[in-house]
């Protein structure tokens, strides 16, 4: 791990003079200028900006890769992927590739700005000329936000271990001569973002949105509706170019939260308009299941390897050929889909529904409180979570622990979608308590799902030798052993888990929550503006 060293990060002029830096300091010093480098520099990150999030900055010229800390401290350095768009696992091994994989995790790191630079360094050295001080002088030119180039020049110092006293000095001069200096807290890169035009965001799979305390239902539904048709195109274009697996996953969130949104429509609005939306928001739903199935599978392909016997790991490999054969053929179809009339015309006249919704006058009950009317879905969903669930036994189907992740399913969207209303605390540990049982029942359904495509999982690819044939088929019949022992392991913890999500305190949150506006003394401040 490399050591983090004192340094500062001050904004000048781009005429500024490092070698005056000597003549002002107490002491006999001189500045000696090592080399000049210049060229052109993209910074890359993933969709999310996970580098930024995390204290980092990743830049490229050509091959050679630069990792930064976020007060502009070089981390590694080294020759990387070719690719526009690597992933972490793409890097040798060495500082670069420990440095990102958290951050990035499975997202591809995609360019984000692109800038000329012009790097002077400098050393501060003493009268036994040693160096006692690193500095640097950035000039950058990035593009403006429609306003041409924008160029900034920064100063940046950097400690010698045994001469910090060289630093602090340096340090007060610069802020004794009143120079913007990047302050604590501060991404190196916010000032060249901010100048370039350049919002860095955080961007999830959906977005939050903040309800006023009084809205009326049909504008609460038209405000949530929209932010989620927002996420859908969002995710659409890298889901098309195959960027990461990330924006696929994402558009899936973002259409089964519309179909579970529809439900709620079709409680207000007339059903023969809901009707033609859910039957069009399942095709396209459905049209992308497939590739995202065969992501999962190669996305767990190191999980199954640890599963195998290193003797079978061959029948595995022969599994993944397939399945990335499969995943291609699959992308192919739902690609044609994604970029069909039928779904730009289903998205634009979805749009064009949620902005104009009926007039109250039009629908009876429309200007009743979106609150109350969530309060309302959501007591009546929790109740149904409940009954389902307590008619499950040892040998209850799995059709019945499908039907319980489902209403499981549809309370969560409830509260994200009206968790402003609500008392954030309230709503904070119910879905915690919820995502306990999710995640038992999500669990138990994707190894049950698991098991029966590589049960019958039939490969694209053809495989000539039947002994390579033998192995593959005892591969798949390995794991599904094995995925089998731990779907039996999984339903046995439903018991408890779904006991402690209908006890008490479930039940007194839910009671808090849907608690009548009226009956209400709860102030708008608390309504989950986080």
């Amino acid at each position: 791990m490399i050591e983090q060293i004192p340094s500062s990060i001050f904004f000048v002029d781009a005429d500024f003079d490092v070698a005056a830096i000597a003549l002002r300091l107490d002491g006999d010093y001189a500045v000696s200028e090592e080399e000049v480098d210049r060229g052109e520099e993209e910074f890359l990150d993933t969709f999310e900006w996970g580098l930024y999030w995390s204290g980092l900055a990743l830049a490229r010229r050509g091959r050679r890769y630069r990792l930064f800390s976020a007060d502009g401290v070089v981390l590694g350095e080294g020759k990387g992927p070719r690719r526009k768009r690597p992933f972490w696992w793409d890097f040798p091994d060495g500082p670069i590739r420990d440095g990102i994989t958290a951050g990035a995790d499975i997202r591809a790191l995609c360019p984000k700005l692109r800038m000329s630079r012009v790097r002077r360094s400098f050393h501060l050295l003493n009268v036994d000329e040693k160096t006692v001080l690193r500095l640097w002088l950035d000039h950058v030119v990035v593009g403006g936000d429609n306003q041409g180039p924008v160029e900034q020049t920064q100063l940046r110092l950097a400690a010698i271990r045994g001469y910090e006293h060289e630093y602090q000095a340096v340090r007060r001069l610069l802020q004794a001569e009143g120079l913007g200096q990047l302050v604590d807290g501060m991404h190196f890169l916010d000032p060249v973002f901010a100048g370039a035009g350049i919002t860095v965001e955080s961007v999830g799979s959906k977005t939050v949105v903040i309800l006023e305390r009084d809205i009326s239902m049909g504008d609460g539904l038209r405000q949530v509706g929209l932010a989620v048709l927002g996420d859908i195109r969002r995710n659409l274009p890298g889901t098309i170019e195959d960027i990461d697996t990330e924006f696929l996953h994402d558009l899936r969130i973002s259409l089964r939260r519309t179909r579970s949104l529809l439900t709620l429509f079709c409680k207000v609005f007339p059903e023969i308009h809901c009707n033609h939306y859910r039957s069009e928001f399942r095709w396209i739903t459905q049209t992308t299941g497939k590739v995202r199935d065969s992501d999962v599978y190669l996305l767990k392909e190191g999980e199954y390897r640890s599963m195998l016997p290193a003797s079978l790991h061959s029948g595995l490999d022969g599994f993944v050929r397939g399945m990335r054969a499969y995943r291609s053929r699959e992308f192919r179809a739902m690609k044609k889909q994604l970029t069909s009339p039928r779904l730009a015309r289903l998205l634009k006249d979805w749009q064009h529904f949620l902005e104009n919704l009926p007039q109250p006058a039009e629908v009876a009950g429309r200007d009743l409180l979106c609150r109350n009317f969530a309060a309302k879905a959501v007591r009546k969903r929790f109740r149904k979570i409940l009954a389902e669930g307590e008619k499950l036994g040892p040998d209850s189907p799995d059709t019945m622990l499908h039907a319980l992740r489902i209403e499981a399913k549809k309370l969560r969207y409830l509260l994200e979608f009206f968790h402003s209303l609500f008392p954030a605390e309230d709503v904070i540990l119910l879905v915690k308590h919820l995502k306990k049982l999710q995640n038992n029942l999500g669990d138990y359904n994707d190894l049950s799902v698991q098991q029966e495509m590589l049960g019958t999982f039939r490969s694209p690819v053809r495989v000539e030798d039947p002994k390579q044939v033998l192995v593959i088929a005892a591969a798949l019949g390995g794991l599904v052993v094995r995925l089998a022992d731990r779907q039996r392991q999984v339903r046995g913890e439903f018991d408890s888990t779904f006991a402690d999500f209908s006890g008490d305190e479930s039940r007194e949150l839910v009671q808090r929550i849907t608690r009548p506006a009226e009956d209400d003394h709860f102030s708008a401040g608390e309504g989950g503006r986080q």
